[in-house]
């Protein structure tokens, strides 16, 4: 495997995923199942933020309790309900996937797992949380008694969505959003560090944070920058379903109305934000529409009568999903390259639905750049999503880029995803060049 060949540990970027909680229901996506050796950072998802400030586990069965079987745990052995009296297990208090992180920690020691606060659906009451200081005090005490009760966390990774508003329905929010986040991640800094003097620790504090030029403005990034390790950047979600014509889920560049990598990053420079803080995202899911039209251009940039049917909800395709139908020579599934936008879609004309997509290609290509202007590393959202066991795994690009040095075309020759249909551009799928 490509983890044995060179220990990530001695690697100095951060390379990150995201493990969602409830995967291990329907997606059957279990811990055990992680690449950690292709790894530097495992974050989980989500810690329920409460009215309160208290921080509070939004599954517990998942997170705490469930009890695996042999062939779904990290060790091999399966867990118990009951336990001998003498036997070490018999006192333990701790199961589910947290017990199971502590297992994939002592397997790879190199791996940082940080726990995830908030999230689309959890970040209801952030903003007046932080509004007070007493509400400040609060959450910060209840994330350093959550780090010290479940020690296999290693830091606290915040997904506020977003300050200043335009996340889901229903979330409070203040234009004083921005400084009350700085105002937070202070106390919560001072109060991480002391507890790592205690225990003899160090924890990582990183910030799940927008790309999109309207909510960057909101976010204070020059007030975060000195209280956060890094920024893991959601360089995706440029455009989906929510829009009635097609478009790029991450674009790297040139898109008219700025939602693109390129201008995301330009903008974070801007701020003040150094380039190694700067954590590259990138999506294992894809955007995908119905009832589209070819146009002449794979369906890109055409009208659509709504969201295609997806993996486990409309408008979404887990990567692993959609690569199998492309991989199907009888599905009708095309890949395209816009090289104008430096992107890759697919197009099905039979069932006229367009989809963005990803490919070692466009991970290496990403990858190739971030690292040329100096930043730290790459993220997935969600690990889940991944064809981890096949040789087009996103991650494995990643790991092939960052790690093992392998540049674009050495990555891109070892991929049977090279059939693209060029569109745009200079019409040559290549290098991008090391400037914004």
């Amino acid at each position: 495997m490509p983890g044995a060949q060179l220990p990530i540990a001695s690697h100095d970027k951060v390379l990150a995923a995201y493990f969602p909680e409830w995967g291990i229901y329907g997606r059957n996506y279990q811990v055990a199942d992680v690449p950690a050796e292709r790894l530097t950072h495992l974050i989980y998802s989500f810690l329920n933020l409460t009215s309160n400030g208290e921080v509070a586990l939004f599954d517990s069965y998942a997170a705490v309790e469930k009890r695996f079987p042999a062939n779904e745990t990290v060790s091999g052995q399966a867990d118990q309900w009951y336990y001998p009296p003498g036997d070490p297990r018999a006192t333990q208090t701790v199961w589910g996937n947290f017990a199971q992180l502590a297992q994939l920690k002592a397997k790879h020691p190199h791996l940082k797992v940080s726990i995830a606060v908030g999230g689309w659906t959890l970040s209801t009451h952030f903003s007046t949380v932080c509004a007070t200081e007493a509400g400040r005090e609060t959450f910060a005490n209840s994330l350093v008694r959550f780090l010290d009760t479940y020690r296999m966390f290693d830091g606290i990774d915040f997904d506020w969505e977003y300050p200043g508003g335009g996340g889901l329905g229903g979330n409070s929010a203040s234009p004083q959003d921005g400084a009350n986040y700085a105002l937070l991640m202070q106390k919560v800094r001072a109060k991480v560090d002391a507890l790592g003097t205690r225990l003899g620790r160090d924890y990582e504090l990183s910030v799940a944070s927008p790309a999109g030029i309207d909510k960057i403005v909101n976010f204070n990034l020059p007030g975060l920058t000195p209280s956060v390790d890094f920024f893991n950047v959601m360089t995706y979600d440029f455009h989906g379903t929510w829009e009635s014509t097609t478009g790029h889920l991450a674009g790297f560049t040139a898109d008219p109305s700025g939602y693109d990598v390129k201008t995301a990053v330009s903008a974070y420079l801007a701020a003040g934000v150094p380039a190694a803080k700067i954590v590259l995202g990138a999506p294992l899911y894809t955007r995908a529409w119905n009832g589209v039209a070819d146009g002449g251009d794979g369906g890109y940039a055409e009208a659509a009568r709504g969201a295609a049917p997806g993996s486990f909800e409309a408008g979404n395709y887990d990567y692993k999903d959609l690569l199998a139908k492309l991989q199907d020579p009888a599905s009708g599934w095309k890949l395209y390259w816009d090289d104008t936008a430096q992107a890759a879609y697919l197009y099905n004309g039979r069932e006229g639905i367009f989809s963005s997509f990803e490919t070692p290609t466009s991970i290496a290509q990403k990858s190739q750049w971030a690292a040329s202007i100096g930043l730290g590393g790459m993220m997935f959202w969600d690990i889940s999503n991944d064809a981890t066991a096949s040789a087009e795994s996103l991650v494995l690009a990643a790991y092939n880029s960052w790690v093992l040095d392998q540049d674009m075309a050495t990555i891109r020759a070892r991929s049977a995803l090279t059939s693209e249909i060029v569109l745009g551009g200079d019409g040559v799928i290549g290098v991008l060049p090391a400037a914004l």
